[in-house]
């Protein structure tokens, strides 16, 4: 049981590090930059350590489960739905980032980025609050 304590703890210090990853990132897409070209950059530049870690959530969690021969309960199926909201908003909100490159409207991208990090922020507590019996 060494293996599973130190995937559960890769796992959830993964966790902490993608909630300040997303509180960075909303940092980014909401701050004003000087140039069109810096804030592109600076948000293209920080996009593959995001997913690097919402992938390293994916795979650890995926472990975590093998390793408790893929017994689901209501907290597991909870965390697993979680993560694929996740998922699909970050598809979402990349999708717009290209549209908002492609058409120069950075102010709409802008607005719905703030919902959906906002949004994602919620999904990564939800399950925390769950489990320790706060909703």
């Amino acid at each position: 049981m060494q293996i599973f304590e130190l995937v559960l703890n890769l796992h959830i210090y993964s966790i902490y590090t993608v909630a300040f990853l997303m509180l960075f990132y909303l940092y980014l897409t909401q701050s004003n930059f000087s140039t069109e070209f810096n804030f592109i950059k600076r948000i293209r530049l920080f996009l593959p350590i995001y997913y690097m870690f919402l992938a390293i959530v994916f795979f650890t969690g995926i472990l975590m489960l093998a390793l408790l021969n893929f017994e689901l309960n209501h907290y597991r199926i909870f965390m697993i739905v979680s993560w694929c909201l996740i998922l699909f908003l970050n598809i979402l909100q990349y999708k717009s980032f290209k549209k908002a490159r492609m058409y120069r409207r950075y102010k709409t991208y802008r607005t719905f980025s703030f919902f959906i990090l906002l949004f994602n922020l919620i999904l990564i507590v939800l399950p925390f609050l769950h489990k320790y019996d706060f909703i």
